[in-house]
């Protein structure tokens, strides 16, 4: 397969071969059969060798989007004699975009690139969506759990406990949790605990329409697992932040993590 920064360089060599072609041209009008060939060697180089990789490293979302539409629009334009101004908009605009794609993926080469799960990626575009920041730290873990080899856990055992109770407080406020019918705090709290959260999130999307015996039934057992699983990864992520946790540990949290996640987040 074509290295993507070397079909980008020999991209940005046949743009300019294009743009040459084009103001050479003494006629009014390009003809097709002079920019054909080029245009569709930009297109197929771009589609074939660069956007698969692009989408993944994209720093700024819309630039293979915006790629796209202009490779797209050049072809339009060989397809019958067009006007030099016309192309040369195109050209101009497509330059800018070509050297930020360059700059993405000579970025991306300059760290290990993540390879997620279905249900990683989901998690972390839904948290991109939602929770910035709480995306950048659940990215973060990630990315610590990839590389490996560090001589200390604790700052991604405190990523993942973040990212949990961001979560579960974006969902579950105090306030509107308090003021859930029949609420009462645990003794000793002067707050809802993340338990009590977890429980009003899943019991808040319960659809009034539903069979009560059946809602109520599932209702509890997911309340018994899910509260167990914030519970007990919120303690493990606590304890993890005080001692040393080896490798093995921190997969192990994170899968609780993933998994009470994907719940919270109504990823399938």
């Amino acid at each position: 397969m074509t290295d993507v920064l070397a079909a980008l360089d020999r991209i940005s060599e046949d743009v300019t071969k294009l743009a040459e072609s084009v103001t050479g041209t003494r006629t009014k009008s390009v003809s097709p059969a002079l920019v054909q060939p080029t245009a569709r060697a930009i297109a197929r180089a771009y589609f074939e060798s660069v956007r698969p990789e692009l989408e993944v490293v994209q720093n700024r979302p819309g630039l293979v989007e915006e790629i796209d539409f202009l490779l797209q629009g050049i072809l339009k334009l060989a397809a019958a004699p067009r006007e030099k101004e016309v192309y040369l908009g195109h050209v101009s605009e497509l330059r800018p975009f070509l050297l930020e794609a360059t700059i993405d993926v000579m970025k991306a080469r300059g760290s290990p690139r993540l390879v997620l799960s279905e249900t990683e990626r989901a998690i972390l575009e839904t948290l991109s969506r939602m929770l910035p920041s709480t995306a950048a730290s659940y990215e973060q873990a990630l990315r610590d759990i990839t590389q490996g080899g560090r001589a200390s856990w604790r700052g991604t055992a405190s990523e993942l406990r973040e990212v949990l109770r961001g979560v579960i407080d974006h969902l579950a406020p105090d306030d509107q949790v308090a003021a859930w019918p029949g609420f009462q705090l645990d003794q000793g709290q002067k707050a809802p605990t993340q338990r009590q959260k977890v429980r009003y999130i899943l019991r808040a999307r319960k659809s009034p329409s539903a069979v009560r015996t059946v809602a109520e039934a599932a209702l509890e057992t997911v309340e018994e697992v899910i509260a167990t699983l914030a519970r007990s990864t919120y303690e493990r992520g606590s304890a993890a932040t005080h001692t040393q946790t080896n490798s093995s540990e921190i997969r192990n949290l994170k899968r609780y993590v993933d998994a009470l996640l994907a719940e919270l987040l109504e990823i399938t």
